[in-house]
């Protein structure tokens, strides 16, 4: 059995608190100074909105990281959960049992994935709305049982559980995604490894998918032993359903010797088209305009016609997208926030699940006419209700901020106004349809 020497253990966390000052270029910066909160915004990528954060576990056993590239992890920034301290992670790699007790109970959910009870669980857990049909995340998992505890009881376990809509038919229940690539195996200390080696010996086998293990006795830049390399997890879902995931990681027959998950920044992420699905100036974030400049997308060129005068080096674009990364000469780009010179056409790159490049093309019109929907929506603010006139041959559609469809008016419903005055007060986005041309408004409920 794991022989418990609680005297190492603290000299070795002495000695790491002075390597980590003096040697190591990871950055942690743990709980409580980052709430849970903070953790899921930094891990949320493009095409996924969340609700309702909670945590179980030690303040000091999750986080953010970052100046990952200059470790060999493999990752530049993002969260990380441990058994233990977050302030182990960054080496080098001085110690083969690094780790602090919490005193913490494990998590019926990664109990079922090994084969002894789990000790001091960090569960992560959200709720989730995704865009398109698919979510991804990228991880790394490490840990000090490596290698002398391969293959024992100590087989500490890392979960990704999701439950919700499947899209073919039923519902995902604790359905875990955190697996070996290619596998339903769960990644746990005994299911990827080189094989076992004493404290401070680098293993030669024989392994287990050991093509995705990295041995690190010695390196100078984590304190694990070893740890996965960048692994991909992914699920199947239906666009603007709401899911909820727990990201669980815990010891396995211990409370010693940690275990750490370093989950990538906005890699949870649900990618779709690289389009835009419409582009436009808006007077509430352009005050040189006096009416909403209304972009038209042609293939992958969007142009927009604005009047004489108008300052063409300081406009501000909205834009609708699903699950897309837009960026300007390698700057992201964000929607009714970044400025950006028209004078000249505009490429824009767009990465979703593939890369495309648009072109904004701006020209000055004389005699501009403006745009047949903008009258459409009134008034904006409001105060207990919306009016959106003149919707004969208009599909409108209303989102809640997470993107929730609240509302469906398909043109052939034969009304010439819609009046919602049950609408709670807070933030919508109303899109409107005409002969192929679609408008997203943000509309606010006083």
């Amino acid at each position: 059995m794991k022989v418990r020497k609680l005297l190492p253990v603290l000299v070795s966390l002495g000695f790491f608190f002075y390597s980590h000052v003096a040697f190591s270029q990871l950055e942690i910066l743990p709980g409580p100074e980052v709430t849970p909160e903070d953790m899921v915004e930094y891990l949320i990528g493009p095409g996924v909105y969340y609700d309702n954060v909670t945590f179980q576990g030690a303040d000091i056993a999750r986080g953010i990281f970052s100046n990952g590239n200059s470790t060999n992890i493999g990752i530049e920034t993002g969260v990380f959960l441990t058994s233990g301290s977050g302030y182990i992670i960054p080496g080098p790699n001085t110690s083969s049992s690094a780790g602090a007790n919490n005193g913490l109970p494990g998590h019926p959910l990664l109990n079922s994935l090994t084969t002894a009870t789990t000790y001091d669980a960090s569960v992560l857990e959200f709720d989730f709305i995704p865009l398109n049909d698919t979510v991804k995340c990228r991880f790394v998992f490490g840990s000090e049982e490596y290698n002398e505890w391969v293959f024992s009881t100590f087989n500490d376990v890392f979960g990704f559980f999701v439950n919700g809509p499947k899209p073919d038919s039923g519902q995902y229940i604790d359905y875990n995604i955190a697996l070996v690539p290619g596998t339903n195996i769960p990644i746990t200390i005994n299911n990827v490894n080189n094989g076992y080696a004493a404290p401070g010996v680098v293993p030669t086998g024989p392994c287990t998918n050991c093509e995705y293990y990295l041995d690190n006795t010695g390196g100078l830049t984590i304190q694990y032993d070893g740890f996965t390399t960048v692994i991909t997890l992914w699920v199947l879902v239906i666009p603007d359903e709401t899911y909820h995931f727990a990201v669980a990681l815990a010891d396995v027959g211990d409370h010693i010797y940690d275990s750490g998950v370093l989950i990538e920044g906005t890699s949870f992420k649900s990618l779709g088209p690289a389009d835009f699905l419409s582009y436009n100036f808006l007077m509430e974030n352009n005050p040189g305009l006096s009416f909403d400049i209304i972009g038209e997308l042609i293939n992958d060129e969007v142009y927009l016609e604005v009047p004489p005068g108008t300052d063409l080096t300081n406009l501000i674009a909205d834009f609708e997208v699903r699950g897309v990364e837009v960026f300007v000469d390698e700057v992201l780009q964000q929607s009714g926030t970044t400025p950006n010179d028209f004078t000249q056409p505009v490429e824009f790159s767009l990465e979703g699940y593939e890369h495309k490049d648009w072109t904004v093309i701006v020209d000055v019109v004389t005699d501009i006419i403006q745009h047949q929907l903008q009258s459409v929506i009134s008034p904006n603010p409001s105060v207990g209700k919306i009016q959106i006139e003149n919707m004969e041959g208009i599909n409108v559609k209303i989102y809640s901020l997470l993107g929730n469809l609240l509302e469906d008016c398909p043109a052939n419903m034969g009304k010439n106004s819609l009046i919602i005055d049950d609408l709670p007060q807070g933030i919508y986005f109303i899109e409107i349809e005409k002969e192929g041309k679609t408008e997203v408004r943000k509309v606010i409920v006083n």
